[in-house]
C-alpha cells in the first residue's frame, strides 16, 4: 500500500529540509570558490539540525524522520565539508587533500549508517558528523592553517567510527548558549569579519566536547 509522501512531512522534517538546502547551497559555493560563506552556511546547518532535533523529541519522531535527517546531515557535515577540505588541504598535496577528503565522506556515511541501526542509548557512539562539520566550518572561518586543517581531517574520520562513547547534550541551557555563539559566529564573520572572538569561542567549544571522553575517563 503507497503512501503519500506529503503526509508524512512533519514539522521537523521541514527543518531538516532546510538544513540539506543550506549543505546544498555550500556545495554550492564551494564549487564557485566562495569557501568562506560555504563554511558559513554549513555551521547555520548546524543550527538547524539542533531544531529539528528538539521539534522531533517534543513533536514527533518517526523512521521516515530519522533516515531523512541522516540523508540531510550527509550533505551538509559530510559532502560540504569534504569539499572545503579538498580545496585547502590540495596546497599541502592534491594527493594527500583527494585521500583525506574520501576518507572523511567515508567514515561519516558509516557513522550515520551505524546510528541508525543501532539501539538508541544515553551517548553517540563515535564523534557525531554534526560536531567534525561544524568543527571544520569553524576552522575555515578562523583561516586555520591548511596543516592544522589536513591534521583535523586525519584525527576526524578515525573518531566518526571509533568506539568512543560522546554524551548526547539535549540540555537547553547547554544547547541554546550554543546555538547563539553558533549563529553570532557566522553573523560577525559575514558582516564585520574582525569580530573572530566569536569563532574562537565556537573552536574552543567544538574542541571540548570533541576531547570530552578523555575527560570522562579520567574522572570514572
Amino acid at each position: 500500500m503507497s503512501e503519500n509522501i506529503l503526509r508524512m512531512i512533519k514539522l521537523p522534517d521541514l527543518v531538516t529540509v532546510v538544513n540539506a538546502l543550506l549543505g546544498f547551497t555550500a556545495i554550492l559555493m564551494v564549487a564557485h570558490g566562495n569557501i568562506s560563506s560555504a563554511a558559513a552556511l554549513v555551521v547555520l546547518a548546524a543550527v538547524a539540525d539542533g531544531v529539528d532535533g528538539i521539534l522531533a523529541r517534543k513533536i514527533e519522531h518517526c523512521a521516515f524522520g530519522i533516515n531523512l535527517d541522516s540523508l540531510a546531515d550527509l550533505i551538509s557535515f559530510g559532502v560540504a565539508p569534504a569539499m572545503m577540505g579538498y580545496l585547502l588541504m590540495k596546497e599541502v598535496s592534491p594527493y594527500v587533500a583527494s585521500a583525506l577528503s574520501a576518507a572523511y565522506l567515508v567514515c561519516g556515511t558509516l557513522r550515520l549508517a551505524r546510528f541508525n541501526v543501532l539501539a538508541k542509548t544515553d551517548v553517540f557512539l563515535g564523534l557525531p558528523i554534526t560536531a567534525c562539520g561544524i568543527w571544520v566550518a569553524l576552522l575555515v572561518m578562523a583561516r586555520g592553517h591548511a596543516l592544522v586543517l589536513t591534521g583535523s581531517f586525519v584525527i576526524l574520520p578515525i573518531l566518526m567510527v571509533s568506539d568512543i562513547g560522546y554524551s548526547k547534550i539535549r540540555d537547553k541551557r547547554v544547547m541554546i548558549p550554543a546555538g547563539v555563539v553558533l549563529i553570532t559566529s557566522v553573523v560577525s564573520y559575514v558582516a564585520l569579519r574582525e569580530l573572530y572572538w566569536c569563532i574562537i569561542m565556537g573552536l574552543i567549544v567544538m574542541g571540548c566536547y570533541i576531547l570530552s571522553p578523555l575527560a570522562l575517563r579520567r574522572g570514572a
